[in-house]
């Protein structure tokens, strides 16, 4: 339950890091249960160098299932094809987005045939995408790195504030700051922060999270897609 040291280093003119681990180790403990597992809170920080960050994919927190929840915002570890059965909406709303976006579907075309040409493309499920944009340096983070209940959802949104405090000037003092696309309001809400060190606003990118389709897709523009001006403004495919 610790950061990698190319992590630490970046944020540590930003971050007390000896206080932030005791708290963090007395938070987690006040819990009967949480997730992700402790090991894996930080695990997209250990896929992604802190030097390589090309983009923050900001979500809000973390899948409310051990099984699903595995440290990387938005990727359902229950998921291994297309085919198995998910909860939630948002991985089968991403997929349809990125086939939107590349001329392979509309808004209209249903999930069942969206996950037949994903197959066609070789895109066998999530891991085939995430593994894609971590390589690419995605950090892909929650707003809430943890969660343990509905009820105390904001007992998280709360605690995890300091670090995104942190975390935010830390890779926008880089020679280059990266693209931060926030997806949905709890990730919105972080948009001043990111404005006053950013070297440039227009990396900022803002869209409906991808749990509710109509907001991150448009029945009136079936071929809209988020990720259109996502790959336009980072210069690499999502797909």
């Amino acid at each position: 339950m610790r950061l990698p040291k190319n992590w630490e280093d970046g944020l540590r003119p930003f971050l007390d890091l000896t206080a932030f681990y005791r708290d963090l180790d007395a938070f987690v403990a006040s819990f009967p249960s949480i997730v992700p597992q402790k090991e894996n809170i930080f695990a997209v920080f250990h896929r992604v160098p802190f030097s390589k960050v090309c983009c923050v994919l900001y979500g809000e927190d973390p899948y409310p299932r051990i099984t699903s929840a595995n440290g990387i915002a938005f990727w359902d570890a229950e998921i291994k094809t297309w085919d198995d059965k998910t909860v939630g909406n948002s991985m089968k709303n991403i997929l349809k987005a990125l086939l939107v976006a590349h001329g392979y579907a509309t808004y209209h075309t249903p999930i069942k045939e969206c996950r037949q040409i994903a197959g066609r493309l070789g895109i066998k499920g999530p891991a085939d995408l995430f593994e894609h944009w971590l390589r690419k340096g995605v950090l892909m983070v929650n707003v809430a790195l943890t969660f343990s209940s509905f009820a105390e959802k904001k007992k998280h949104f709360k605690f995890w504030e300091p670090f995104h405090h942190a975390l935010i000037p830390a890779l926008n003092r880089r020679p280059a700051s990266p693209f931060y696309i926030l997806w949905g309001k709890k990730a919105q809400q972080w948009e001043p922060t990111i404005v006053r060190t950013i070297d440039d606003p227009q990396k900022i990118l803002k869209f409906g999270h991808p749990t509710f389709i109509h907001q991150f897709l448009r029945p009136d523009q079936p071929t809209y897609s988020p990720f259109t001006q996502i790959e336009q403004k980072t210069g690499f495919s999502w797909l």
